[in-house]
């Protein structure tokens, strides 16, 4: 397993275990988060720049959300980045509307192996309606 797809799957272990300062440990201080979902509507969509931006990022979600089911898979490499795609359930706590996305994400590493950007694509038309009253 490359440092790269490592750094990934140690990320994901942070995540489950809510450990953001251990994500944000894997991350360049110029790192970029950007989130396909409508940032009208969802807290966390858009992008969010620097270090203090994914902590903002993860606690909008947290806050926002209750996860009840999340999985990565299909992992690949391609030169300074990791590709794979994430199914993500939950339920939206202001509606009490669930969701379930899968969307990929693509994160892009620098030459000393941090994580300078994480992107997800894909459809989310799902979690954008469970904020909608």
């Amino acid at each position: 397993m490359s440092n790269q797809l490592s750094t990934v799957q140690h990320i994901y272990s942070c995540f489950v275990q809510g450990d953001v300062p251990g994500i944000l440990a894997q991350l360049a201080d110029e790192v970029i988060f950007d989130n396909g979902a409508d940032a009208r509507l969802v807290s966390y969509g858009g992008e969010f720049k620097g270090k203090d931006g994914v902590a903002s990022f993860f606690t909008n979600l947290g806050t926002t959300t209750q996860t009840t089911y999340f999985e990565p898979f299909n992992f690949r490499e391609e030169g300074n980045k990791v590709i794979n795609e994430v199914r993500h359930d939950g339920q939206v706590n202001v509606t009490g509307k669930p969701f379930s996305v899968t969307v990929l994400f693509t994160w892009t590493f620098n030459d000393a192996g941090q994580v300078t950007g994480w992107k997800s694509t894909g459809d989310f038309s799902s979690l954008n309606e469970a904020y909608l009253n």
